[in-house]
């Protein structure tokens, strides 16, 4: 019985210095998101009313920063 407990103990020390290191969250890039983009040069369509587009163009879409989350944890 003691040596079960013993490999048991053994085998997660083994384990545990051996396993892979996780990395910490990094901050998004644009490639993150699928957001379609136009090339240099290309014109940029102006549509009026409803209609069905199959090569979207986005001049500008939004500021993509990470900021920290604070929270006061709930203290008065």
């Amino acid at each position: 019985m003691w040596l079960q407990i013993g490999l048991a103990v053994l085998s997660a020390l083994v384990l545990y210095f051996f396993r892979e290191k996780q990395e910490g969250p990094r901050p998004a890039t644009l490639d993150d998101f699928n957001v379609p983009k136009t090339t240099e040069g290309e014109e940029i369509g102006k549509i009026y009313g409803t209609v069905w587009i199959t090569d979207p163009q986005v001049v500008w879409y939004g500021d993509f920063t990470a900021e920290d989350v604070k929270s006061s944890g709930g203290k008065k």
